[in-house]
């Protein structure tokens, strides 16, 4: 076959001076030419051809594959590593606290015994009351006041227009600063608040009576309700085992699973430490300061205090709850 040389493609209408030729033209020209030229070989050697450029190109695909995937791999491994709460992140909507505190996600096992151990101190959930048990309770479910910026709100979700403003003039925290508090903690006063009412007798309080609705039925059924979505949200599906056990008829479950969890006494002490005065947060919040812009109350409230209810005056706002 004679020796054809490959003429470049016209210049492409963008360069007047004729200084570059489009990449892309050129690109297609040599591989229209190189097509036409296999198309001329003989049909063995044209076979042969399209075999190893078809093996090539399978194979350099792979590469791209690969290298790519290797890539992804790395960052993610990276990220994993030099990212703090990483993993935690994973699993949980925004919070400060992921780039303020590691908090050491780690495999515990849940001690699940039926019985206390006699190696190990117990819980204090496994305590019967005393002011010594008393006293841990109510450091765990104290809800103590902590602050935000503008930006936590937005990225929580939530509008900052109608949060708790603190002033620098107050707290001296600068005036990007909102009131908080950690759902946590107001969960184990949730809890709390129940034991309480198990041990009845031993807190002069009452139990709830089923067919009474009360402020104190309604608080504890609202505690109820908290723990159930959490355990709910929680994402737990692990496995309890069943095993024969000596003298018993029945298998026992080993409730002791493995679990993933935080280093719940960072939380603690990362709390006690960056709480802000209580004292002085409650005044500065007993007070409403004028002006300020207020969501509406919940029409449960205007209908348990018998205060006329302005959300739907002259009919406004059909079929919509207002609720916090």
């Amino acid at each position: 076959m004679d020796y054809e040389p490959l003429t470049k493609p016209p210049l492409d209408d963008d360069y007047e001076d004729g200084t570059a030729v489009s990449s892309g033209n050129e690109l297609a020209f040599i591989w229209g030419e190189l097509l036409v030229r296999i198309h001329r070989l003989p049909r063995h050697r044209r076979r042969s051809l399209l075999l190893k450029l078809g093996f090539i190109t399978v194979l350099s695909t792979a590469f791209i594959f690969l290298a790519a995937l290797l890539v992804f791999l790395g960052i993610a491994k990276y990220r994993e590593s030099h990212v703090l709460n990483f993993n935690l992140r994973q699993v949980s909507t925004y919070s400060p606290i992921h780039d303020l505190l590691d908090l050491n996600l780690h495999t515990e096992t849940i001690n699940g015994s039926f019985f206390p151990s006699k190696l190990k101190p117990p819980s204090i959930a496994r305590h019967l009351p005393n002011h010594a048990t008393d006293q841990i309770w109510e450091d765990l479910s104290d809800v103590k006041p902590l602050t935000l910026t503008k930006s936590d709100i937005l990225r929580m979700g939530k509008d900052p227009s109608t949060a708790v403003h603190l002033l620098d003039a107050d707290f001296g925290l600068g005036d990007d600063t909102y009131g908080a508090s950690l759902d946590i903690f107001h969960h184990i006063h949730c809890l709390n608040s129940l034991r309480k009412i198990v041990y009845g007798t031993y807190y002069n309080t009452s139990t709830v009576k089923p067919e009474t609705r009360t402020m104190k039925s309604l608080h504890v059924n609202h505690c109820i309700d908290l723990l159930l979505q959490a355990l709910q949200c929680s994402g737990n599906v692990n496995y309890i085992t069943w095993h024969w056990v000596e003298n018993q008829p029945y298998p026992f479950p080993d409730m002791s699973v493995n679990r993933k969890c935080v280093d719940f006494g960072r939380l603690v002490d990362w709390q006690r430490e960056n709480s802000i005065d209580r004292a002085k947060y409650d005044a500065v919040t007993g007070v409403k300061p004028k002006g300020a812009k207020e969501r509406p109350a919940p029409d449960a409230l205007y209908a348990w205090s018998g205060v006329p209810n302005p959300n739907h005056v002259n009919g406004a706002n059909q079929g919509e709850d207002f609720n916090i």
